[in-house]
């Protein structure tokens, strides 16, 4: 055991300025928001912030089937969480749950919830965040300093988290369930791995006796407006000017309570946070590769739809290591290219050579599950057991149009179709 957690904590690789976000913690309250991919994800983060970033205590909800398994109530238990059941969808209910979200930051616990609200079925880094706990913060910022009396610390920051896996245990479950959702086909409905204590067990096995990395991405903290804050917690504009945050709740010299002002407040803080979610990212090999041999599998089949190309069978299409190497060199330009401008994180091995990046990335690409997306063939060739959980993890790089930067000659990068 004591090895296994000495390998997670030597495995698990955290980015960003730490520094910044532990100082912040003695001019107010810290609101930790982070991408949502996996049920192991509260387990992670909260383990993240305690034995390496050594940030205090969170208080955070969590849905009840992460209650359901002995190991992962276990964790729960004991990370601060409170039980959240997402299948009320009542207005008392709602309203309960936000006016304890509120109440909670005003009264200076730390708080950390997931904003995209679930997890990403469709494997893509969130875009569409809820404004309901969003929004709580930006009432406890104001209700901070309509009362500064009360509050020693009174300002709330807002820091997002992107986690970066190779792998997400649930994948199969989950982009079976968007496709369903978004394609409205009949498709079969797969049971939940997390559900089944089994997959758990076998999920932890593989867990501490393998060594793919986990990443979590610290981004810059910002205040409920969005604007970026220092270390002692002042905020700047775009233009390096340093704010006041009460102004901002002012209306004909007065701090008051504006429920429409608010909710524009948190549009903007919601689509502030998305916009760093994006930034933040570290890209990972196996990202990269998934990206690659989804797009060449597309671009093979120009006439068809998402849904038909995820009909084709994987067993007839053989990806040659040349033309998988072609297409994932000229993202990595591109990628190499945002990196610099500051506008992407890339691991290290990102900056390796295209030949090493494409071996790295079907390596460690969806490692825990029994059929992994992508293999190489005896003779070094790429193929793929299931092209919908290949698609899964390629949406992880969707909202980046990668393809755009591939110039696709068909002689370079032509996938071969497998003749009987």
């Amino acid at each position: 055991m004591f090895r296994g957690k000495r390998n997670l904590f030597e495995r698990l690789n955290v980015v960003g300025d730490v520094e910044t976000v532990r100082s912040l913690f003695k001019h107010g309250t810290v609101v930790v928001v982070p991408t949502h991919n996996s049920n192991l994800d509260s387990i992670l983060v909260g383990y993240a912030m305690d034995q390496i970033m050594g940030l205090p205590s969170f208080s955070y909800g969590a849905g009840l089937n992460l209650y359901n398994f002995g190991p992962a109530a276990y964790y729960m238990n004991r990370l601060g969480a409170y039980r959240v059941d997402r299948r009320k969808k009542n207005a008392v209910y709602l309203e309960t749950l936000k006016t304890m979200s509120r109440l909670s930051i005003q009264r200076g616990v730390n708080s950390l919830f997931f904003p995209g609200g679930t997890r990403s079925r469709s494997g893509e880094i969130e875009t569409d965040l809820k404004m309901g706990l969003l929004g709580t913060a930006v009432e406890a910022q104001r209700a901070m300093v309509m009362n500064p009396a009360q509050n020693n610390r009174p300002k709330v920051f807002i820091v997002p988290i992107v986690i970066c896996y190779n792998f997400v245990l649930e994948a199969p479950f989950l982009i079976e369930q968007h496709l369903r959702n978004t394609g409205k086909e009949n498709y079969l409905r797969l049971r939940d791995e997390g559900a089944s204590v089994r997959s758990w067990l076998r999920f932890i096995w593989r867990f501490f006796s393998t060594t793919s990395d986990f990443t979590l991405s610290v981004g810059r903290p910002m205040d409920v407006l969005g604007n970026f804050v220092d270390a002692e917690g002042r905020s700047f504009d775009q233009y390096g000017n340093e704010l006041n945050i009460q102004e901002y709740f002012l209306s004909k010299g007065v701090i008051n309570e504006d429920r429409q002002r608010e909710e524009e407040y948190t549009k903007l803080l919601a689509e502030r946070v998305a916009s760093r979610y994006l930034i933040e990212n570290v890209v990972l090999s196996s990202h990269l590769i998934a990206h690659a041999v989804f797009e060449m599998l597309s671009h093979l089949n120009p006439k068809l739809d998402l849904f038909g190309i995820l009909r084709l069978p994987h067993d007839d299409y053989l990806f040659p290591f040349r033309a998988v190497e072609e297409v994932v060199e000229q993202m990595q330009i591109r990628l190499l290219e945002w990196e610099k401008a500051g506008q992407i994180k890339l691991a290290p091995e990102l900056h390796s050579t295209p030949a090493e990046i494409v071996r790295d990335g079907v390596k460690n690409l969806g490692i825990y599950h029994t059929e992994k997306p992508l293999q190489f063939t005896k003779d070094g060739d790429i193929v793929s057991s299931d092209f919908r959980v290949l698609y899964f993890y390629h949406n992880r790089l969707s909202k980046y149009h990668l393809h755009k930067a591939v110039h696709w000659k068909a002689e370079e990068i032509e996938v071969l179709k497998v003749e009987d």
